[in-house]
């Protein structure tokens, strides 16, 4: 854990002097707020890159390791890739480039996939929170930072979107939808994301949000109907061995971390009458992927699917980063938002370590190129 720690701090008190450096520029056109400066967005989130690529053994660590070692080099890409057997081409094909043009050392591949997942949320941060330095606590409180330790392959794809949050603000979705069929092929469940755009770029609220929200319900409702038909849609995919070995234990999502997750949606809920008026593109687009977040995790614990979906809600619950400190920002005033932010420190800061050190186990952190085992 002290690895992990040691993150925690940096990534606090590094994310203190951004937002005491911070300029203010004018959003919507009414309003001013604090945004990051870009070199100390980036050095907030350095220290997790660094260890992100320097990990030898964390997690599922070793099956991406013995996998980067076992691509063939360019010349001999060919039968690899058109082996119909083979799935995620797209995360082999980049292995396979990387391997032969770059280097063969796992190290530096973990590393570049660390820089890509981790400078692709950074970005995103930068442009649009209104306090980096809670945004990035949150990433780091919540542990959705762990993803860049373990699920590295369905983060990779799930940072990318989040860097193309641009894209869905401007209504391009040719564009989007044919980069997430590429994404596609790095991690199949991108293609989720194709249905949920027309969900998300509605008012919050609105019937069509509303529409996932009966979607949730009906799910519960047939709940062992539902499961067969997903079990059957991923029979032939990555995800079917996973399925199989972990479904006798997989109980679904734990619930802290649904209601940790939840915190944003009800929040926006319960004071919906009074943000409404002060709503941003990238907040109405926030309030709805934090619903989506909410429900899928919702519906992975009423199915018993922790392990299929309650992964899925990490392509929206990144929005959350942005979306709880603007409410925090827009909703309190004076003492109140001083004691709720005191508030918010101790639960995330307990929720971290409930996560870390009883239900992970301090998720343990070996080095070989540091020469670190915790």
């Amino acid at each position: 854990m002290e690895v992990y720690w040691f993150m925690f701090v940096w990534v606090i008190f590094f994310g203190i002097l951004t937002q005491m450096t911070s300029r203010y520029e004018l959003v919507g056109g009414e309003t001013y707020e604090p945004r990051a400066h870009l070199f100390m967005a980036i050095l907030v989130f350095s220290v997790i890159i660094f260890f992100a690529g320097m990990r030898s053994s964390v997690a599922d660590t070793g099956v991406y390791r013995e996998t980067f070692k076992a691509y063939p080099l360019w010349g001999d890409a060919d039968s690899f890739l058109f082996d119909k057997n083979l799935k995620d081409k797209g995360f082999a094909f980049l292995g396979i480039l990387v391997k032969t043009f770059i280097s063969d050392n796992y190290t530096v591949w973990f590393t570049i996939i660390a820089i890509i997942s981790g400078m692709s949320v950074a970005l995103v941060l930068y442009k649009y929170s209104c306090n980096f330095a809670v945004s990035a606590f949150l990433f780091m409180a919540s542990c959705q930072f762990t993803w860049m330790f373990n699920g590295m392959r369905q983060f990779l794809v799930a940072s990318i979107m989040f860097l193309c949050t641009d894209l869905v603000l401007k209504k391009k979705f040719f564009i989007y939808a044919v980069i997430v069929c590429i994404l596609s092929t790095i991690h199949q469940s991108a293609l989720i994301l194709i249905p949920v755009y027309f969900i998300v770029t509605g008012e919050p609220w609105s019937k069509r949000t509303m529409l996932f929200v009966c979607g949730v319900i009906l799910a519960i409702v047939f709940a062992n109907t539902f499961t067969n038909i997903f079990n059957e849609v991923v029979e032939n995919t990555n995800y079917s061995g996973a399925m199989e070995s972990l479904k006798e234990t997989d109980d679904g999502t734990n619930i802290v971390r649904i209601l940790v997750e939840s915190v944003p949606t009800i929040i926006a809920f319960f004071y919906r009458d009074r943000i409404n008026e002060k709503l941003t593109p990238i907040i109405k687009l926030s309030i709805n992927m934090s619903l989506m977040s909410t429900g899928i995790y919702v519906i992975s614990k009423v199915l018993s699917s922790g392990i299929m979906i309650g992964r899925l809600p990490i392509y929206f619950s990144l929005y959350n980063l942005i979306l709880l400190p603007w409410l925090i920002k827009t909703i309190l005033r004076g003492r109140e938002k001083d004691l709720v932010y005191f508030s918010m420190v101790i639960c995330y800061v307990a929720f971290f370590y409930y996560q870390m050190c009883i239900t992970w186990d301090g998720l343990n952190y070996v080095s070989k190129v540091l020469n670190l085992k915790y």
